[in-house]
């Protein structure tokens, strides 16, 4: 199924000339430099290509390129483009003798196509491969000058003198390259699995590349090393039977959404592409705007690379808005069909392979409408009004992660599993939960390194693991307190006892203005899990700071209203209670600073 939507997709770009997606026999290839070369086959100059990039370095330029085979320890020369090893003879690896090799077998290939040429470009190339001297190579006087770059081992092309066009692009090369592959292409033709019709089957498939932490030379998504993987007597790919066009295709699109920031993102360790059935650009950025919105702390992790459209911004938070109101999701935007296919990949590492994280496939209207429930469960009010309005899914992933910990990745498994929920509908994982909850216990407030055991993002994740549970086990004495802001007419238990917390912490602080430890840092796991050991204790220090501060008064009845809705203390909460538990002290504790009270002494 995920490679029939590749497939599909490549099709659609494939009609669409602004997508920019090589066809058949075809491929896309970093270019430096281009040898401008005269009829005779002089070189006369080197013309440099690379583009401004993103961190404002010189990149080289992507460049649609005659289809390149990915180099090994086997030397292997491509058509008209490749590198200096092959095109000049020369490297930086220290291995001369070698490199002389691969010039001469780039030099044979290109005799064994060209050889019947009748036009000026194809002459061109052949005159400069026959008097080129690979042993003076870095002595001429047009490679000297910018030898350090094209050993870089950026690809070089070929351009004839006061001509606009690059050579690899002349039709008759291409003519004669093509005639020339369908000679020496062995033919084994079955029906394709994937396109149901008979065609030459792909021996090994296109490596894959721009996975995080996958090999930098690229890693396959469909391969077979193995006589074990055999079956029937057929070895390699012919036992599962994809047709070239099919694997070239699914592998080319592939690519082309990994090489593009707008239409990938990192969750966890699954670099995550995703599609419309559609060439139409909206599609792909407003669901690149819903994966990573827009925060204030775009410098960090979850930065998005690219300028962030503001139209798409606007309609993303329309969108949310709506939904967050409870307005059903109908006509978003008029270039949209809210029925159009959308698909979601997640790839992960595996050795020299790459495995599948999850997969989703959906309409595009439904995508919009999970992915905003998603947001609305997660809507808590803020402690401080920079805090993002939609809590991406790197901050999440990043509240899991303890603060001292070297390795900065959340688990890859949680990262997987909490996609699927957000993109489905479904529970969050308990794992996330769990995760968030231990961080809570464990971790101490350092103002100077930035942590904070209960902030608005845990308060967030708390907020919308509970209200799916609640959902799921119809628990309305639970959904009552799953509000935004502090509910002051809950009778729960649990919320009324991190309230508590709250505001006997707070009678602390005033008592003992710029106090560096309060009671949460020595007393908020033990009162969260076994309430009736430690708020006894807590009750009788509360009275000594009421008696000290100028607000004693206010925060004693405060202290009274909530224990009045207080039956008895627990002796143990369970984990979804100490949830509740945290929640309610999030909520009182942002209530303070929300609203000024008239203060009675």
């Amino acid at each position: 199924m995920i490679i029939n939507a590749l497939n599909r997709y490549y099709e659609i770009l494939s009609e669409d000339e602004k997508s920019g997606i090589p066809l058949y026999g075809y491929s896309v290839a970093k270019v430096g430099f281009a040898l401008n070369i005269s009829i005779d086959g002089e070189l006369l100059d080197v013309i440099p290509l690379k583009v401004e990039g993103n961190n404002k370095k010189l990149v080289s330029r992507q460049m649609i390129v005659i289809e390149q085979t990915d180099h090994t320890v086997k030397i292997v020369p491509n058509f008209m483009c490749d590198n200096s090893t092959y095109i000049l003879g020369i490297d930086n690896k220290g291995k001369p003798d070698r490199s002389k090799e691969a010039f001469f077998a780039f030099k044979k290939l290109h005799e064994e196509v060209l050889n019947n040429a009748e036009g000026q470009a194809a002459k061109a190339v052949l005159a400069f491969l026959s008097k080129w001297d690979a042993n003076g190579a870095r002595e001429h006087s047009r490679i000297a000058s910018n030898l350090d770059e094209i050993l870089e081992a950026s690809n070089l092309v070929f351009k004839l003198d006061e001509t606009k066009d690059f050579l690899h692009e002349d039709k008759e090369i291409k003519k004669l390259w093509s005639i020339y592959k369908s000679k020496s292409n062995v033919e084994i033709k079955r029906q394709c699995l994937i396109t149901g019709e008979n065609a030459q089957i792909a021996r090994l498939h296109g490596k894959i590349r721009n996975v995080k932490n996958a090999q930098s030379s690229g890693a396959l998504l469909v391969s077979f090393n193995d006589p074990a993987y055999g079956s029937y007597g057929k070895s390699q790919s012919y036992n599962s039977p994809v047709g070239e066009n099919a694997v070239f295709a699914y592998t080319t699109v592939l690519n082309h959404m990994l090489s593009n920031q707008k239409q990938r993102v990192q969750v966890g360790d699954a670099t995550t592409v995703f599609w419309a059935e559609s060439p139409e650009e909206i599609y792909r950025d407003l669901a690149a705007q819903l994966f990573n919105p827009t925060t204030n702390q775009d410098s960090k992790e979850g930065k998005n690379q690219n300028r962030r459209d503001a139209q798409i911004e606007e309609l993303v938070n329309k969108i949310l808005i709506n939904a967050k109101s409870g307005i059903k999701i109908k006509d978003i935007d008029g270039r949209i069909n809210p029925q159009t296919k959308f698909y979601i990949l997640g790839l992960s590492p595996n050795a020299s392979r790459i495995s599948i994280r999850f997969f989703h496939a959906d309409s595009f209207g439904s995508f919009i409408e999970k992915t905003a429930m998603h947001y609305k469960d997660m809507e808590i009010i803020k402690d401080f009004d920079n805090r993002p309005d939609n809590i991406p899914i790197w901050m999440m992933l990043g509240e899991t992660i303890s603060p001292k910990s070297r390795d900065k990745d959340a688990h890859p498994l949680l990262a997987g599993a909490m996609m699927r929920s957000i993109i489905s509908g479904a529970p969050y994982p308990a794992v996330l939960f769990n995760t968030v909850m231990i961080r809570v216990r464990t971790d101490m407030d350092d103002k100077d390194k930035g942590i904070q055991r209960v902030n608005y993002i845990r308060a967030s994740i708390i907020k919308a693991y509970l209200l799916r549970y609640a959902r799921i086990h119809n628990n309305r004495k639970l959904e009552e307190v799953l509000t935004v802001a502090l509910n002051e007419q809950s009778t729960n238990t649990e919320y009324l006892l991190g309230r508590l917390f709250a505001v006997l912490e707070k009678a602390q602080q005033d008592a003992n203005p710029g106090i560096n430890a309060t009671i949460k840092d020595r007393y908020f796991a033990a009162a969260s899990a076994t309430p009736a050991a430690v708020f006894p204790i807590l009750l009788r220090l509360a009275q000594h700071h009421i008696s000290k501060s100028d607000y004693g008064y206010s925060i004693d009845r405060r202290i009274e209203t909530i224990m009045n809705e207080i039956k008895k203390f627990p002796s143990h909460l369970s984990l979804v209670q100490q949830g509740t538990f945290v929640l309610g002290y999030y909520h009182q504790r942002v209530a303070f600073f929300q609203k000024t009270e008239k203060v009675e002494k």
